[in-house]
């Protein structure tokens, strides 16, 4: 990206957003080119400008910050947006990462984390906090303690790019018998398809 990294905050209290806006701006990559602690202020600025990076908390005081976040995803091509808030629910981070979210920091982090994720989602890279990643990594460690050795075998085999029909004839079982077994896959790992499945496989180290 040419010259300065132009960034918006959306934060609902004052002395937050000037704190970040001074963090930011004290670095010679950055420069923040309008701040609000409205959700629709937010979303018309962000519509007009596309700013390089948006940097939005989840609780502002207009609206459904979250409705927010995802109508600028849809409706702004390349949309880099870094989530800090207090709020560190896995749920939350795994549907606003889904939806296209650069980063994820909650209002612990430190300001070299605050520059880090910045940069990051600025080259189109992902960033989460420590904490967060906490939160991930914990969250998926449990989900695989619930999933049976069958259904690891055919998350291992859909992450092999295999069809219905091989997955059958590898664990001598019917194609009907294994999208039923999917379909359960996909409700433990909360994914609609099988690159959510592979996603997670590889994220979890069950695939090369």
């Amino acid at each position: 990206m040419a010259g300065k990294i132009g960034i918006f905050i959306a934060e609902d209290h004052k002395l937050v957003r000037e704190a970040w806006k001074l963090t930011l701006e004290n670095n010679s990559n950055c420069e923040v080119i309008g701040e609000t602690e409205l959700c629709s202020e937010a979303l018309e600025f962000c519509l007009k400008n596309k700013p390089d990076v948006i940097i939005m908390d989840i609780n502002l005081k207009d609206g459904k910050s979250i409705d927010v976040i995802k109508e600028m995803l849809d409706k702004i091509p390349n949309a880099s947006i870094v989530v800090v808030s207090m709020i560190n629910i896995y749920s939350i981070i795994k549907d606003l990462y889904k939806h296209g979210i650069r980063a994820f920091l909650t209002k612990n982090s430190s300001k070299e984390e605050l520059i880090e994720a910045v940069l990051k989602a600025a080259k189109k890279e992902s960033y989460f906090s420590p904490e967060v990643s906490k939160v991930i990594m914990q969250q998926e460690n449990e989900i695989i303690h619930n999933l049976n050795n069958r259904e690891i075998k055919i998350i291992q085999l859909i992450s092999k790019g295999m069809s219905n029909k091989e997955i059958g004839a590898e664990m001598k079982m019917s194609e009907k018998t294994i999208e039923g077994h999917k379909t359960k896959i996909y409700k433990k790992l909360n994914v609609g398809n099988n690159i959510g499945v592979y996603d997670f496989a590889q994220k979890n180290g069950l695939v090369d």
